[in-house]
């Protein structure tokens, strides 16, 4: 039964990723969809849960993915993939679905992140790691990734495991298979306190808006206003210093040290962790992301900014929490796409992967 299901997904899918679907579509058809895809209703269905595997991956933090959303983009006829539990590994496969990602990493060893040792010592800014939370590749060949940072306070054994959180960029030259410099491009108005707390912002997803030519970085601060933020960007690389954050219906505060306000109507929902893509079908990005209610929300933009009321997901146990989205790619899908998600969390953080596909239809 899981054969077939999956057998069916990946005809379905491949339907999303092409033009076959509307071409076989009648022309009545077309005019309704065109029609209702003007009115914005859309509603979804959820496939049945399955679980992906475990065992040994990734190398010395099996258990605990995803901690986050998971990059993937195609280079060439491959897709790669970013796995980040304060470090990365780097997968390869012909197939942009995680599961086809188990255990072919590319290479053995982290590409990007690692952190102090309990007793080490913090330089401020990404001491505790570092989470791609979006990779792209650029006009020129390279790839830029963008992470969630932290800082922590040593010795840990003491101090706790709290963290000051920021977000980055980082550059390849090698399809990511290594990086340059790390840079600080989005921090929190207030400094990392001197003691051990929550704090700073993070917990994000990068995209590319290609309708303007933008970037746009949704975030979470871990004081204040703890709901969905953002940020954007109209540099091409998404360079130090061109950071703007969303404030006062504007985006009109730097991205080092500026105040932000909460997206307004995603507020409703407060949490963290989005994944984001492009949605083909309903000519929309869609957001999901897990409240701090343990739940998954949907909602959805026409253009990035402006988004729509929230909508409940999945609840899927006491915390069904860090989304991903697969399509044609992590920031690209159609009328349907897979759900990845973590559950059944377990009291040392490790959690089981869960997988459902979503299906979109237009009202």
């Amino acid at each position: 039964m899981v054969r077939l299901s999956f057998i069916v997904f990946s005809i379905q899918l491949l339907c999303s990723w092409s033009s076959c679907s509307k071409q076989d579509r009648p022309v009545e058809n077309d005019l309704k969809l065109q029609k209702t895809a003007l009115s914005g209703e859309w509603s979804f269905t959820l496939g049945e849960r399955s679980t992906l595997s475990q065992s040994g991956f990734p190398p010395g933090d099996s258990g605990y993915y995803t901690d986050g959303a998971v990059p993937v983009l195609k280079l060439g006829n491959q897709y790669i993939a970013f796995w980040a539990r304060y470090r990365n590994y780097r997968t390869v496969a012909s197939s942009p679905l995680l599961q086809d990602h188990l255990n072919h990493l590319n290479p053995l060893t982290p590409v990007f992140g690692g952190n102090q040792p309990n007793n080490g010592t913090s330089n401020g800014f990404n001491d505790g790691g570092m989470w791609f939370i979006g990779v792209r590749q650029l006009n020129d060949g390279r790839l830029a990734g963008f992470f969630h940072a932290e800082t922590h306070w040593y010795p840990r054994n003491t101090q706790g495991w709290y963290a000051y959180k920021s977000i980055g960029v980082a550059y390849s030259s090698d399809s990511g298979r290594s990086w340059g410099a790390p840079y600080q491009i989005l921090k929190h108005e207030l400094n990392k306190p001197d003691t051990p707390r929550w704090s700073g912002l993070g917990d994000g997803a990068v995209i590319y808006n290609h309708l303007n030519n933008k970037y746009y970085c949704y975030y979470t601060p871990a004081t204040g206003v703890t709901a969905i933020c953002m940020a954007a960007s109209a540099d091409p690389n998404g360079y130090v210093g061109s950071w703007k954050k969303w404030y006062n219906n504007a985006f009109s505060e730097p991205g080092l040290g500026g105040k932000q306000t909460a997206i307004a109507p995603l507020s409703m929902n407060p949490g963290s962790n989005p994944s984001v893509h492009w949605n083909t079908y309903l000519n929309k990005f869609v957001m999901i992301w897990h409240g701090w209610d343990g739940k998954l929300y949907i909602s959805a933009s026409a253009n990035a900014e402006t988004w729509e009321t929230p909508k409940l997901l999945l609840e899927d146990g006491p915390k069904t929490w860090y989304p991903a989205i697969v399509g044609a790619s992590s920031v690209e899908g159609g009328q349907v796409i897979q759900l990845y998600y973590a559950y059944n969390f377990r009291p040392d953080g490790r959690r089981t992967l869960a997988s459902r596909t979503i299906t979109f239809q237009l009202l």
